[in-house]
């Protein structure tokens, strides 16, 4: 028995330790946006298989990601009234996310789609190529410089093969059988974002890409600013709206909560390209005007 009483006062400390920890952990309160964050994160991590994907053929990629935006392109088809502006406005992204994407390490059939909605706050990549913004997130840019990390940021998903692994996941995780079947998966399974290493690990390359085009990382700097600003409102917001004007930008805010799910912190993606424009000793050109249509 006395053998046993010294193993036994280690085990008992041991949980005491980890009660005490976690303790702590809970009486620090993070804040909102951290949660959701923390959240997101590990909701990412748990639907990724532990089993080995062989990385799929570019051409595979490339003929299911084809067909994936070509179901996914009819949820967002512009109005016949818009149709020459949206074109316009496309055909500058393919412009500027070709210039971006040049420096990538795959050579892909990259193309850039619009989502003609105001509402839509974000930007997604599917395999083999295709990469859509929303209306929402160029709104909140000031500079082409911006734009171009963004969709550095994306071709970097595709590049760094997170949207395959995703695809094939999925696959996996609804025993859909063939590779094949996933043309039917819903787009929100490349809205939900990555883990926050596969994200930040998009906008150190991303960016990356964008300096090397000859863009300027202020221009990031500038959209994370806005993100910020947006997330601290966001987490103020849970209060009753007393207005018919609070109650107008409750929704705005609403309209982003799903892109602040899915990406990390923007104090926290703003400190690692500032870090980056340290490191690397990044030039700073005049930013270049965003287009307006």
């Amino acid at each position: 028995m006395r053998r046993w009483l010294p193993l036994s006062l280690i085990v008992i400390a041991g949980i005491f330790a980890i009660v005490a920890v976690q303790w702590q952990r809970i009486a620090a309160r993070p804040s909102a946006q951290g949660i959701l964050s923390a959240a997101a994160d590990a909701q990412h991590e748990a639907t990724r298989v532990p089993t080995h994907f062989d990385p799929m053929s570019d051409a595979d990629e490339i003929a299911l990601g084809d067909e994936l935006a070509s179901e996914y392109a009819e949820r967002w088809l512009s109005s016949p009234a818009d149709a020459t502006k949206n074109r316009a406005i496309e055909a500058y992204l393919q412009t500027v996310g070709e210039r971006t994407a040049a420096g990538a390490r795959r050579k892909l059939p990259w193309k850039f789609h619009y989502i003609p909605d105001p509402a839509f706050v974000n930007a997604f990549a599917l395999p083999g190529g295709h990469v859509f913004v929303g209306q929402g997130v160029i709104a909140l840019m000031k500079s082409e410089d911006a734009l171009a990390a963004v969709l550095g940021h994306e071709v970097e998903h595709i590049d760094l093969r997170h949207c395959a692994e995703r695809m094939q996941t999925e696959a996996h995780l609804r025993e859909l059988g063939t590779l094949g079947a996933v043309v039917g998966l819903p787009v929100e399974v490349f809205l939900a974002g990555y883990s926050k290493e596969q994200e930040l690990e998009a906008d150190r390359d991303g960016t990356t890409l964008a300096v090397k085009a000859g863009y300027s990382p202020l221009g990031i700097l500038q959209l994370l600013g806005e993100f910020e600003k947006l997330e601290q409102q966001a987490n103020s917001s849970d209060d009753k709206p007393a207005t018919p004007v609070d109650e107008a930008a409750q929704i705005s805010l609403q309209t982003v909560a799903g892109y602040f799910r899915s990406h990390p912190p923007a104090v926290q993606r703003e400190q690692q390209v500032r870090e980056l424009m340290r490191s690397q000793r990044w030039p700073t050109p005049p930013l270049r005007p965003l287009r307006k249509f």
